[in-house]
């Protein structure tokens, strides 16, 4: 970031001795000025190319390097950035995309695909690795839709708000507006070089700029949150105290909640020296929480509004200010460039106050219509701007601010409308009045005929019930006989206020104890109910209405009330009150006379030692082993720990899973034509030990580890020699990875995954279901004896490959050949969404269109016109899902030819479903009927597609890394394509020979694949 600046790129010049100087820490990753520096030039040469200057680019969240990236690339390319992240509901996103009409999504692998729904014919998206801020994908539409472009030059972003009203506006803020501010910021509060700001606001609220590009503009470092910390108190306590920043930013609703947070409480915020408060009403209590959690921090109040840009008041050094009466800080005085008033104000100086700015936002974004001809209109703010907050200037010229005009308040930072919902809840019966206030949250109360009595209780419902009904934030309800007035009539708020001082949330705790104290998941359902205000008629989280913030609030009550752990993600995965409740109550009980893991596992179903191999195993002997046992045959996990472990541990845990999982008993005979069962007790499985003294987020750890996968991978396990499955342990200086190895003749990829997940939880702590799975392997493989007798499978597969020959990629001997690797690449935001959305309106699985498109990729790659693929998949019959084997059996799917893609997948979704339906013909059978079987590749065809579910609720970037890995063996094929699925997540893992692709070619590839989703898309658009 040396010499001229750019325009609108608000970072003044850095000094070139700032180039190797740390400026964005997240999760162990570190980029310094010149590493951030390359990636913005780099993105920003894309965006230009792209022709995004002066049309609005999508910078999407969460919060990461990649958004500091995007955010700084979009200006340097002079576009106009529109921060989106989670906070928005489906149809909020979806009114953003239509009003913006971006011309360039910019996401990472880290952005959730639920975070998009705009339309994605006609914008182009680039996916960046959230770490580094570097490009992974760039997916460019056939046809670019015509984006808008702003007439003014001093268009700077665009951040969506309620507004003073509660309706939904695009706020189109101003260049010199945000200059002028980051100008004053920096000098008025010091900061240099030296500053370090633990960045905790999520990025679609414009106060995210101050705190991002304040420290950023003066050479200092960012640090991070990890990915939904704000979900997550614990996790946002641990980055206060793990950042040690200088300077942090707080929403008062979620400080009073994080104060309570044990770590933070326990190490304090000792380095911080600016502590800014910002977003709703500043309490004096918050005030002195923090003032003894951060002693040496001074503490400022600052006031403002979005159509204003930033903050146009502020206050310093609130935590010195002496006790007054008053329950809240002031707001302070305005700064340069900013004038207030207040409008029309009462006997005691209250009224609505104003605010005038030298530069204010250029106004708000219109839809978009014809008579603007091709350019985004803005309608500009009136002057001065009306806030909506009540205030008053007191005599020594400071401000305060005492809450909201009407019923409109500020809740999680963000302005929310009740004007229709006190209409609604005045309309039911008995109810004089209903008024919303704000004190430290939304406070509602109402005036009705049966306060007080058995007539309570379904009001209380009926109102909750009108709140979820509008997706209102959480509030507390005070039902009354009759609301005081003021000397005008009307209702006297701050009477009203005055009344519930000092009363909060003292019977929610007491109800939470009561809970913990009767046992049983229906009275914790019953306290879960009532503090989220949700009615017994409403059961699911998202028909309730409860918002992350109502979920933050009643984890931080289990774990205050039973001790137990949960987050917000977990909450959500669980989707409705009573399964939180049933998990609440199992999670207390877990340890309850459970018996030690690995006792109690199902006896073997039969006592003889030699067992028949299954058709299964057949088919991969004669396909992948025809010529003997090699390391393409073994599969790899690994296991990351966030401790150090011992061999003994790992060893131990292993013994269980010998125990568990009779698979790992077997053996093949010295013929190669039957197993030997081994029993547990005579087995055992050593562990290798890799000592690095690194830790575990260094570089060159993750580099040892790879290297001990990728050794452990290429020596031989000899299926003769039981167990099936070796490890190795990698230990670092605070942590340790495990590499679980199998070999594929009796344990396949999915039920490595099991083996995977048994193993975390042992080395973890937990325990195992004592009676293990219900099925054995060796019963499997009795019921699933091969039979060479041709039967109607039989006539279908001849049917379907009829005239099929060898398909084969040509490959250089020279380039590593038969050496295997793999690349993972996300679909991006867009390509997910397009791929879930062809599977909705064609009636098959995402895998399937993702089938198509990798067809049709790698045809045209490599100049075929129709490419029989070799699809991979598991069929257990009556197998249970906890047994552990060879479940893997082989379709083949052949491509239509030169049709649309809907047609395409629509054939191929029927030939899956018909394949699976006559799978008991095994593929070695079909290569034999073909007269391929011999060759010297994989037969029929050296392509080969699969997929592979994971847990729900993990990122793109959980499911696999963005750069090249050695697989240390050999690939029997020559490409395969792998669909990794985590809910509606997708990234495709490609596993090659080096022989054949590259990862500049298996990129192309993957390039090819989304295009031809995005000619599907636009194709059933027209």
């Amino acid at each position: 970031m040396t010499g001229r600046r750019s325009p609108g790129a608000h970072l003044p010049p850095v000094p070139a001795a700032w180039a190797g100087r740390t400026a964005v820490t997240w999760c162990g990753e570190e980029l310094t000025y010149a590493r951030l520096d390359a990636s913005v030039a780099d993105l920003a040469r894309r965006l230009a190319a792209l022709r995004a200057a002066r049309t609005c680019v999508l910078v999407m969240g969460p919060l990461s390097p990649a958004y500091v990236v995007g955010l700084l690339a979009a200006w340097r390319a002079g576009a106009v950035p529109v921060p989106v992240d989670a906070g928005l509901s489906p149809q909020q996103y979806a009114w953003l995309d239509g009003r913006t009409r971006p011309s360039v999504v910019l996401s990472s692998d880290v952005t959730p695909v639920d975070q998009y729904r705009g339309t994605a014919a006609g914008t182009a998206e680039v996916v960046l690795d959230a770490g580094t801020g570097a490009v992974v994908v760039e997916s460019v539409p056939a046809a670019a839709r015509p984006a808008p472009t702003f007439r003014d030059p001093d268009a700077g972003y665009v951040i969506p708000t309620s507004g003073s009203t509660g309706e939904p506006k695009a706020v189109v803020g101003s260049h010199r507006g945000l200059e002028a501010f980051l100008t004053w910021f920096r000098a008025e509060f010091a900061l240099g070089p030296a500053d370090r700001c633990a960045a905790l606001t999520r990025v679609n609220f414009d106060p995210s700029l101050r705190e991002l590009l304040g420290v950023l503009g003066a050479g200092g470092t960012l640090a991070l949150p990890p990915v939904d910390a704000q979900l997550d108190l614990p996790a946002l306590a641990g980055h206060l105290v793990a950042g040690e920043p200088t300077t942090a930013f707080l929403v008062p609703s979620i400080a009073r909640r994080l104060a309570a947070e044990p770590l933070l409480a326990g190490a304090g915020l000792p380095g911080l020296r600016l502590l800014f408060f910002a977003g709703e009403v500043l309490g004096r209590r918050t005030v002195e929480e923090w003032a003894a959690l951060a002693p040496n921090a001074e503490i400022v109040n600052l006031y403002g509004q979005t159509e204003a840009t930033l903050a146009q008041l502020y206050r310093r050094d609130v935590q010195s200010l002496r006790a007054d009466g008053t329950w809240c800080a002031p707001v302070g005085r305005p700064r340069p460039g900013v004038r207030a008033a207040v409008a029309a104000p009462d006997a005691a100086g209250v009224g609505e106050v104003l605010l005038a700015v030298d530069a204010p936002a250029l106004g708000t974004l219109r839809a978009p219509s014809g008579e603007d001809g091709g350019a985004h209109g803005v309608d500009p703010f009136p002057a001065p701007l009306a806030t909506g907050d009540l205030g008053h200037r007191r005599d020594d010229g400071e401000w305060v601010v005492v809450g909201r005009r009407g019923n409109d308040i500020k809740a999680g930072g963000r302005r929310v409308s009740f004007h229709g919902f006190v209409d609604a809840v005045e309309a039911l019966d008995g109810v004089r009045q209903c008024v919303v206030a704000d004190r430290e949250g939304p406070q509602v109360f109402v005036a009705a005929a049966g306060a007080g009595t058995r007539a309570e209780e379904p009001l209380r419902t009926a109102v909750h019930a009108l709140a979820r009904s509008m997706a209102l934030p959480r509030f507390a309800l005070h039902v009354r006989p009759h609301l005081p007035v003021s000397r005008s009539g009307k209702a006297d708020r701050r009477a009203l206020l005055a009344s519930v001082d000092g009363g909060e949330g003292g019977g929610e705790g007491t109800a939470w104890d009561a809970a913990a104290a009767r046992d049983g998941h229906a009275e914790t359902e019953r306290v879960l109910r009532a503090a989220l205000g949700c009615g017994t008629g409403a059961d699911g989280f998202a028909e309730a209405g409860v918002s992350s913030l109502d979920l933050v609030t009643a984890v931080a009550e289990v774990r205050r009330a039973y001790g137990i752990r949960l987050t917000v993600q977990e909450c959500f995965g669980l989707r409705d009150l009573p399964a939180l409740a049933r998990e609440i109550a199992a999670r207390r009980h877990a340890g309850d006379g459970a018996p030690a893991a690995g006792t109690g596992a199902a006896a073997p179903a039969a006592v003889r030692h030699l067992y028949p191999l299954s058709t299964r195993q057949v088919g991969y002997l004669r396909i992948c082993m025809p010529k003997g046992n090699g390391n393409w045959c073994n599969l790899s996990r690994e296991i990351r720990l966030g401790r150090r472990s011992s061999a003994a541990a790992v060893e131990a845990a292993l013994r269980t899973l010998l125990t568990r999982h009779d698979a790992l008993g077997l053996a093949l005979t010295p013929d190669g034509r039957h197993q030997i069962f081994t029993a547990a007790a005579d087995l055992s499985c050593p562990v290798d030990v890799v000592d690095t003294g690194l830790p575990v987020r260094d570089p060159a750890f993750r580099e040892r580890v790879q290297g001990a996968r990728a050794a452990l991978v290429s020596r031989l396990i000899d299926p003769a020699e039981p167990p099936p499955v070796r490890a190795v342990l990698v230990r670092g200086a605070d942590g340790s990875s495990v590499i679980l190895v199998a070999h594929h003749l009796f344990v396949d990829g999915l039920s490595l995954d099991t083996l995977t997940g048994e193993l975390t939880a042992l080395l973890a702590g937990d325990r195992l279901d004592p009676d293990g799975p219900r099925d054995t392997y060796r019963d499997y493989c009795v019921a699933t004896a091969r039979s060479d007798v041709p039967d109607a499978a039989a006539a279908y597969w001849r049917a379907l490959l009829d005239g099929a020959t060898q398909a084969r990629l040509p490959e250089s001997a020279e380039q590593g050949g038969a050496q295997g690797e793999l690349l993972s690449l996300p679909l991006g935001v867009l390509g997910t969404r397009t791929v879930h959305e062809l599977a909705r309106e064609l009636g098959v699985s995402a895998f399937t269109v993702v089938l198509a498109a990798f067809e049709r990729a790698v045809a045209g790659a490599f100049g075929f016109d129709r490419l029989p693929v070799v699809v991979v998949s598991q069929h257990r019959g009556d197998t249970g899902p906890g047994t552990v084997g060879m479940f893997t059996t082989t379709l083949t799917v052949r491509g239509p030819g030169a049709v649309p893609l809907r047609q395409h997948a629509a054939a191929l979704g029927r030939q899956l479903a018909e394949g699976v339906e006559h799978s008991g013909w095994e593929f070695d059978q079909r290569v034999d009927d073909l007269g391929l079987a011999g060759a010297d590749c994989f037969p029929l065809s050296t392509v080969l597609c699969n997929q592979r579910p994971w847990p729900r609720d993990l990122r793109a970037r959980d499911l696999g890394a963005r750069r090249p890995r050695a697989l240390g063996r050999a690939l029997p094929y020559q490409l395969q394509g792998e669909l990794q699925m985590s809910g509606p997540e997708l990234v495709m893992a490609y596993y090659y020979r080096k022989g054949v692709l590259d990862a500049a070619g298996a990129a192309r590839v993957h390039r090819d694949l989304l295009r031809a989703l995005r000619a599907g898309r636009e194709a059933a658009d027209a």
